[in-house]
């Protein structure tokens, strides 16, 4: 079983609940999870000092090779140079690269090592063939000799390295050095090296290769640049999409050559409570086998949280404080884009009812029976018009025009009524209608996030 956390490889709280977890993990499975030194050995190793720091090392190593103190120049730079291994690759590294093995070539031959000094001049011409060692530094002797090197190197026997990457066109670096771009063959010496490939801030693993004959090397730039070097274990969450959270798990899961990888993310949304959930994924079938996860910031929570996430992993038990998520049910998972919290429920869509073809029907009705009411309104405002004008100005209508006059009065009560009870029919049915046929089926797409001590809904009401 190896541990992985999944998000912003950079987020500090993330990284902290990451150790912890791995901490209260390592309680339940002991040797059982992967170690870090074995996760690191597999993704290369984080730098432990900056470029500026190593190149005070160096120069720090060429003072003590003048002061002749032979053996502590060489164990300085022995360790500058595997540290400089685990720094990202460019011209400053190469230029420091070049800079340490040269230095330690005349140390090596202080000691009378000619094999190994030449060596480590070697080391530096194998890759970058036009280099000159400068005449303020170093000697006519040995500047002889590394030119003697050189010609040496250009008549020995080369073997062929074939660099390809995904995506193609990223710079491949040997030891450092830029050495061509992907699709690239490259002629080198037989021998020990590193490739990456990538661009600025976004880099492979380092790759060692033994060289010894013919070789072909591809690298899967999209998945490996998601694992930058760090003290814990982090895979990046892409942000173009091309790469699911899955895929990117599945192939770190391969990698490490373990049966079980366990996905720790840390969900902080923009309302409500922040939440830490795991998700085991099994290496075989591809699939997770459980998942679930504790509410972060309550008063509840604290070490004992991350200890019951910790058994829910390992053994399924969810406990008071785990909220755990059913795989099968194809329910949300801290391993789908986009991410959400990994308690988040949803119900499956059903078909629509009754209520829908029954909502349609009386919506349609209100909508008639208010257009009755208005038609009735005008005609009931029309009559009165005409009664109120009959009595216009003090006036009083002629006695044969009485009884039309009275039925003016007549039907606008009769109109006005009409008009009421379109209103209150159109607005009964209407309302009632437009109620059945929206909230049809909506329930479905409810979410319930359940916790410890707290019960959220959201959706469409």
């Amino acid at each position: 079983m190896a541990l992985v956390a999944l998000g912003e490889c950079r987020d500090p709280d993330l990284l902290r609940y990451a150790r912890q977890f791995e901490e209260r993990l390592s309680e339940r499975v002991g040797p059982q999870l992967l170690p870090e030194e074995q996760f690191q050995a597999r993704v290369g190793r984080p730098p432990t000092h900056t470029l500026d720091e190593v190149r005070r090392q160096v120069s720090t190593a060429e003072n003590l090779f003048y002061n002749d103190r032979v053996a502590d120049s060489l164990a300085l730079l022995d360790q500058t140079l595997a540290e400089l291994e685990r720094l990202p690759p460019g011209p400053d590294r190469a230029k420091t690269f070049g800079d340490a093995q040269l230095i330690r070539g005349m140390a090596l031959s202080a000691q009378r090592r000619r094999d190994a000094s030449d060596d480590a001049f070697r080391s530096v011409l194998r890759v970058d063939p036009r280099h000159v060692m400068s005449p303020d530094a170093f000697s006519p002797t040995f500047r002889q000799r590394f030119d003697k090197l050189r010609a040496e190197l250009a008549r020995a026997r080369k073997v062929r390295l074939s660099v390809q990457s995904q995506p193609a066109g990223t710079t491949v670096y040997v030891d450092g050095f830029a050495l061509g771009h992907t699709p690239a063959t490259l002629e080198l010496v037989p021998g020990t090296y590193q490739v990456l490939v990538g661009r600025p801030e976004a880099f492979s693993f380092p790759h060692v290769v033994q060289l010894r004959e013919d070789t072909s090397l591809r690298i899967d730039l999209a998945f490996e640049q998601t694992i930058p070097p760090s003290r814990a274990a982090c895979l990046q969450q892409p942000r173009d999409g091309r790469e699911t959270p899955l895929g990117n798990a599945l192939k770190l899961a391969l990698l490490l050559e373990v049966d079980q990888l366990v996905v720790l993310r840390l969900d902080r949304p923009a309302a409500g409570p922040s939440w830490l959930s795991a998700a085991v994924l099994n290496a075989q079938t591809a699939q997770r086998t459980r998942e679930g996860g504790i509410q972060l910031g309550n008063t509840r929570s604290g070490g004992d949280d991350l200890g019951e996430l910790a058994r829910f992993v390992v053994t399924g038990e969810t406990g008071d404080r785990v909220v755990a998520v059913n795989p099968s049910t194809g329910q949300a998972s801290v391993l789908a884009l986009p991410p959400p919290a990994a308690v988040a429920q949803s119900q499956s869509a059903s078909p629509r009812t009754w209520r829908t073809p029954t909502g349609i029907a009386l919506t349609a009705t209100g909508a008639v029976a208010l257009g009755l009411g208005v038609v009735f309104q005008l005609k009931a405002n029309d009559s009165a018009s005409k009664f109120n004008q009959a009595y216009a100005g003090g006036s009083a209508p002629l006695p044969s025009q009485v009884g039309s006059v009275d039925g003016y009065r007549s039907d606008a009560q009769t109109q006005q009524t009409l008009a009421y009870v379109g209103y209150a029919v159109g607005a009964a049915a209407l309302g009632t209608g437009l109620w059945l046929w929206l909230t049809d089926a909506k329930a479905p797409s409810t979410t319930v996030v359940a916790g410890p001590s707290s019960i959220a809904v959201a959706g469409r009401f």
